[in-house]
């Protein structure tokens, strides 16, 4: 099961974007010029003429500044990467330290200011960890850090006044600088633990901004040698979480992202070298054959699908460990054509929550150990009726499975889908990987926990060296991203031992064990 609050992913470092949509793209592009703004609008008291302390605080907010968009950035990357809406928020909380690094600036002149901008830019991301994980709990919990501000606001209030009268701002700043501390700490307990993979470093920035707080708190005075390890502090707690989630980003991204182009290029190479026409799916795209309008309403109507149970075999032990469940129509018209002439008359959604129904009602019949495999159009994953199924069924042994002989129209949509059946339990498949509209790039936007290989792929695998390779590569890019490649089409021995020998976990096909109609 997922931890509460993202979706299970395989361990992707590619966002579900192709990669020139982030690298040279317009998200670049903004960042770089985002990057210049923070290091040279702190710079500019130096061209003023001012003085080495003004330099130096102005070199610490350049820093910050940089190192929070920084993060900001990196952190949108890992949302995409990961389905985790927890680091977009905190994306967010880093933008807007980012403009309140930027604002202190402005307020250099003015020590009081500063002081207050200071507070505010440390408290950014900590107020944005806190309320994303009270609204995960309880939307009611909002109420907290409300009442928080509230009690805070009227004390100022209060006290405001007689500060002011006597003069005591160090005073005053000492007590917000305690509550920073305060909050930030808070923060840093409840993203530490636990915390995967970039939570722990977005954690770690928390925790070293409370102990920047509580140094200002202990200061005798601004500038003094405990002020400036404050703020020092301060730029640690954004630099930290931007270098550590930086340097996990590119340093995966860039080893996937060659790998992926490796394995594009390869793909696109066999195809061009098939004996099934390049690009195209075994299926063909012409209405040729296609049942009637009336032919599929008579269908729906009755109910008339049953389905054949295909076991999916582990292919170094033999043990059954799931099946897949195919429907079928009766007579002679292959089961894709249904499904393509009820998509042509605006059944499809129909047709395949029919399927569907009857598929999941198997679910009880399998042994507790084996997962079903249901397949699921793109289109078909926005309909109400197919997610209501698909939520009402025991997910945590269901396999999704994508169909990749149609295009997604909507990858956004589709990943929001996939991820809530993720954190209910599901796993994700992309069928029939290596033939059809998208190709690989289908499993990159999609990031299955299971790689279906297409037939072309596993057909000629015993005695086509380039194919060997090419099934190599991808089940070592499936190790690497946490995915399990199955194959399909497995017809004979010889097949079956060169899959094992290349490593490919699980397979199915004839050879492997026929489809069953169920009773």
């Amino acid at each position: 099961m997922a931890a509460k609050g993202t979706a299970r992913r395989p361990g992707w470092a590619l966002p579900p974007q192709p990669p020139e949509t982030w690298v040279g793209g317009l998200w670049l592009s903004l960042l770089v010029v985002a990057v210049v703004v923070a290091v040279v609008v702190p710079i500019a008291p130096v061209w003023n003429g001012a003085g080495q302390d003004e330099i130096l605080l102005a070199d610490a907010r350049a820093v910050a500044a940089a190192a929070a968009v920084i993060a900001a950035f990196v952190l949108l990357v890992q949302s995409t990467v990961a389905g985790d809406h927890w680091l977009r928020w905190m994306a967010g909380g880093f933008a807007l330290a980012f403009l309140l690094h930027l604002a202190c600036v402005g307020g250099r002149s003015d020590p009081d200011v500063l002081e207050a901008l200071s507070m505010l830019a440390l408290l950014a991301v900590p107020i944005c960890a806190l309320t994303v994980r009270l609204v995960e709990r309880s939307l009611v919990l909002l109420v907290l850090p409300a009442v928080a501000l509230a009690v805070v606001a009227a004390a100022a209030v209060s006290s405001g006044p007689q500060l002011l009268a006597a003069d005591d701002l160090q005073g005053a700043a000492r007590i917000g600088w305690a509550v920073t501390a305060g909050i930030s700490a808070v923060a840093a307990v409840l993203w530490l633990r636990p915390a995967p993979g970039c939570r722990r470093w977005v954690g770690a920035g928390l925790a070293i901004g409370a102990v920047a707080a509580v140094v200002h708190a202990a200061a005798s005075a601004a500038r003094d040698d405990v002020w400036w390890a404050g703020v020092a502090g301060e730029a640690l707690a954004v630099a930290v979480p931007a270098v550590a989630i930086g340097l996990r980003t590119v340093l995966g991204y860039g080893r996937q992202s060659r790998r992926w182009h490796q394995l594009e290029a390869e793909i696109k190479a066999l195809r061009r070298g098939s004996r099934l026409l390049p690009d195209r799916s075994v299926t063909p795209e012409d209405d040729e054959g296609l049942p009637g309008k009336s032919e599929v309403r008579a269908i729906l109507a009755a109910a008339a699908v049953r389905v054949a149970l295909q076991p999916v075999i582990e292919l170094k032990t033999g043990n059954v460990v799931g099946s897949e469940a195919l429907s079928r129509f009766g007579g002679r018209v292959p089961t894709d054509r249904w499904f393509k002439a009820a998509t042509k008359y605006g059944y499809g959604a129909e047709l395949e929550r029919l399927c569907l129904s009857a598929a999941v009602a198997l679910l009880p019949t399998l042994p507790a150990d084996q997962f079903l495999a249901v397949n699921i159009s793109p289109a078909a994953l926005a309909d109400k009726g197919v997610q209501g199924l698909l939520t009402g069924a025991d997910l945590t042994r269901v396999v999704v499975e994508i169909t990749e002989h149609e295009a997604v129209e909507n990858y956004a949509l589709t990943r929001l889908v996939l991820g809530r059946l993720r954190t209910a339990g599901a796993r994700i498949a992309v069928d029939d990987t290596g033939a059809g509209f998208a190709s690989l790039r289908h499993v990159l936007m999609l990031q299955p926990d299971i790689i279906k290989l297409d037939l072309s792929l596993t057909r000629d695998v015993d005695v086509d060296r380039r194919q060997q390779a090419l099934v190599r590569a991808v089940t070592a890019f499936s190790a690497q991203v946490g995915a399990t490649v199955l194959a399909e089409g497995v017809e004979t021995q010889e097949q079956l031992d060169t899959l094992r020998e290349i490593g490919v976990r699980l397979g199915q096909g004839w050879h492997l064990g026929v489809p069953v109609l169920a009773s």
